[in-house]
């Protein structure tokens, strides 16, 4: 496994992907990461909300609205990575692929790619998605996609990169970690 230093010497920015399942705390790590070493960040999801999507699953936005999603994700990589700021790049990425083509983009320019794996029990996972059902504090997952995502999820591997993060330690000494 890959250890982590973050310094602001770092002279070439680095793009972050945080994987993990729907509900394992990704966004509120990228916002940390925003708001304590000012990355910038890409989420998906608002990208896709952006669209109008906002009350749909994953499934229920069409092929063509989802290309330029990805586009613009995309652009947005690569922006971000020439000013200088290192990406909290944050979605599930289920799969090594969804992975592996948001690397290509900071690698076809120029900038290497991180994964920050936010592990977390899949009975864990399980019980904020039931505790959303119920309070709709955030967007819901449909029940059918959020199973398939948690059949289909594959775990980074030690090539990709990855840092794990510890949810037992509170995120903000978690972070201390890495300046």
């Amino acid at each position: 496994m890959f250890v982590f230093c973050y310094t602001s010497s770092m002279t070439k920015p680095i793009q972050y992907i945080l994987v993990g399942l729907p509900y394992s705390g990704k966004t509120t790590l990228a916002n940390e990461l925003v708001k304590r070493l000012g990355f910038a960040q890409i989420n998906i999801d608002q990208l896709k909300f952006d669209k109008g999507y906002t009350d749909v699953g994953d499934d229920d936005v069409p092929d063509l609205a989802w290309n330029a999603i990805f586009s613009e994700a995309d652009k947005q990589i690569v922006k971000h990575l020439t000013k200088g700021k290192n990406i909290a790049n944050e979605y599930a990425w289920v799969t090594r692929e969804w992975r592996d083509r948001a690397r290509k983009v900071a690698t076809d320019a120029g900038f290497s790619t991180k994964v920050i794996y936010i592990k977390l029990p899949k009975k864990l996972v399980w019980e904020r998605w039931l505790e959303n059902d119920k309070t709709k504090t955030r967007f819901h997952w449909p029940k059918d996609e959020f199973e398939r995502y948690i059949r289909e999820f594959e775990e980074p591997t030690s090539d990709e990169d990855v840092i794990i993060y510890d949810q037992t330690i509170p995120v903000e000494d978690w972070i201390k970690n890495l300046e």
